[in-house]
């Protein structure tokens, strides 16, 4: 079994699949699945594991490493950084997960962060009517 446990990238989604596996990175290490200073699978196993190509899992660990989920020990891998894990159920971990792909899928659109939160302000105002 998967270290990402039963995810299975989604082909047919319109859901890019690095953003797929980044977001179940993301809920593993929020919901605290991962804890601290846990080694990450290297990007090759992730990738033969998975089954996507290299270049994919190794853009979702640098992407993790720029928003401070993961940090890199030369020569020893990929490990979950400090800070990023909350005590919160799963569903509330589920959640950020989505919130981090939603707002890296938006950003890498083209959008500014004052354009996300007012798409996502006004689809609020519409469930609330």
């Amino acid at each position: 079994m998967s270290v990402l446990g039963s995810f299975e990238v989604d082909e047919a989604s319109v859901v890019p699949i690095w953003i797929q596996i980044r977001r179940r990175l993301i809920y593993l290490i929020e919901s605290g699945k991962f804890s601290e200073d846990q080694k990450l699978p290297s990007v090759r196993e992730l990738s033969v594991d998975l089954g996507v190509n290299y270049n994919t899992i190794n853009k979702v660990y640098q992407d993790l490493e720029r928003d401070g989920y993961t940090h890199t020990k030369r020569g020893l891998g990929t490990f979950v950084s400090a800070g990023k894990q909350v005590e919160q159920d799963d569903a509330a971990g589920e959640l950020g997960g989505m919130i981090a792909g939603f707002v890296s899928f938006a950003m890498s659109q083209g959008l500014t962060s004052e354009e996300i939160i007012e798409a996502v302000r006004r689809h609020v105002d519409a469930c609330d009517e």
